[in-house]
């Protein structure tokens, strides 16, 4: 064998052995966190779907609630005709819901957990906004993720990924109606200066 083919190789050795070290490590790094990272990616998929909702969007908007209080309004989306509250509820598991039961529940697995109907505090948000907005028409949605499933259907205010209508998405909502754009920039106006009606608390 040829002298320089010789010392060619043992000079790859290492490095070949470093490249299958490093990825020995990565795969059990990515082995390790792949539940924490799958929550991650879900989530990203989750956030870009909710982006593409109407052709603007106002998040954490501070809102007088009307009775001395302040609500923080998740999102914000501007569509043709109106004017989308919506309020992500990152829950899985099968979703037990009614329009006016006091609480929905949540199941996973053997596990079941009750949380307050969503929908009591998304009518009161929309009012405090309608105020603020001067009557224009608002509409509330609750939106839940990928892997939240309802066996026994669900209000129609109720969102997920795989349900958005068409008119939601920003490629549908040009031209957008003037008095909604008119309310639209009071709320972009209460949200580039929330101090305007000075807020002391804030309930989320």
């Amino acid at each position: 064998m040829d002298p320089d083919e010789i010392i060619s190789q043992l000079h790859m050795e290492p490095i070949t052995l470093a490249l299958a070290a490093g990825g020995l490590v990565i795969i059990l790094i990515l082995l390790v966190n792949r539940k924490q990272l799958l929550l991650r990616l879900r989530e990203w998929r989750i956030q870009r779907c909710l982006q593409q909702i109407g052709c603007a969007q106002i998040r954490n908007l501070i809102c007088p609630d009307g009775l001395d209080g302040y609500y923080t309004i998740d999102r914000l989306a501007l569509i043709q005709n109106a004017i989308l509250l919506i309020v992500y509820k990152p829950y899985g598991g099968n979703i037990y819901c009614a329009d006016r039961i006091a609480e929905w529940t949540q199941v996973i697995g053997q596990k079941s957990f009750k949380f307050e109907n969503p929908l009591f505090e998304l009518d009161n948000q929309l009012t405090a906004l309608k105020l603020l907005s001067g009557g224009m028409p608002i509409h509330g949605l609750l939106f839940f993720s990928y892997n939240a499933e309802f066996p026994k259907g669900h209000p129609e205010v109720v969102l997920h990924p795989h349900n958005i209508p068409e008119r939601f998405l920003g490629a549908h909502c040009d031209p957008v109606n003037p008095q909604v754009q008119a309310a639209w920039e009071l709320l972009k106006a209460q949200h580039k200066n929330p101090s305007a009606n000075n807020p002391a608390s804030v309930k989320t």
